[in-house]
């Protein structure tokens, strides 16, 4: 088995560079700057865990949520949401809609690495 794979959706390059050079090591990552180009990626591949951008030009990362939600293939992939949103109204408002967790920037790589681990590992 290889290693998992992990979505890094944000429109900022330089945090896709940062965040896959970060995560390369341990995860196969594919990186998309728009919501669209990851939904794109999603018709013919798959993805163990999401790392989703909130504040997104031409679909918010909310839209992106719902998307991967509705799609049968894609409804029980972890979706954590790596964002400058620091709104907790936000923060509560995402995972009752279905962000499997969020995480603020700028987050610390332990942080980052034990919130992949736990939900790569499935429920408790």
């Amino acid at each position: 088995m290889g290693k998992p794979e992990i979505l890094v959706v944000d429109d900022h390059p330089t945090i896709c560079r940062e965040v896959t050079a970060f995560l390369k090591n341990s995860y196969t990552v594919h990186s998309f700057i728009s919501g669209r180009d990851a939904l794109d990626y999603l018709k013919g591949n798959t993805a163990d865990l999401i790392l989703l951008d909130y504040d997104m030009p031409n679909m918010t990362g909310y839209e992106v949520l719902l998307a991967i939600r509705l799609n049968q293939s894609t409804k029980n992939t972890p979706i954590v949401f790596l964002t400058g949103e620091t709104n907790e109204r936000m923060r509560h408002e995402m995972l009752g809609r279905g962000a499997s967790d969020y995480l603020c920037k700028p987050v610390n790589s332990a942080e980052l690495h034990e919130c992949i681990r736990a939900h790569l590992a499935g429920p408790l």
